[in-house]
């Protein structure tokens, strides 16, 4: 949950600056966030050869708010 903790605190990042501030490699934040992408939960957009995420505001399942924007990490994980 790091990563998707880290686009919702930050909002719109590149795949460079959730590796500079999370303890995961590139090639494991790049394939997260494409599994993450692939699932509804983010968006990306590319801007020259970066590729920029974002949160996802509604459900890819229900066209609702998505549920996850209400999660309180660090009740969830004793942060």
């Amino acid at each position: 949950m790091g990563i998707y903790k880290y686009l919702r605190d930050k909002g719109t990042c590149s795949v460079g600056e959730v590796v500079e501030n999370t303890d995961l490699t590139q090639p494991t934040v790049s394939y997260h966030l494409s599994e993450m992408k692939k699932s509804g939960l983010l968006k990306s957009e590319k801007r020259g050869k970066e590729v920029f995420y974002t949160i996802s505001a509604k459900c890819p399942h229900m066209n609702v708010e998505c549920v996850m924007e209400n999660v309180n990490f660090r009740q969830v994980f004793h942060v």
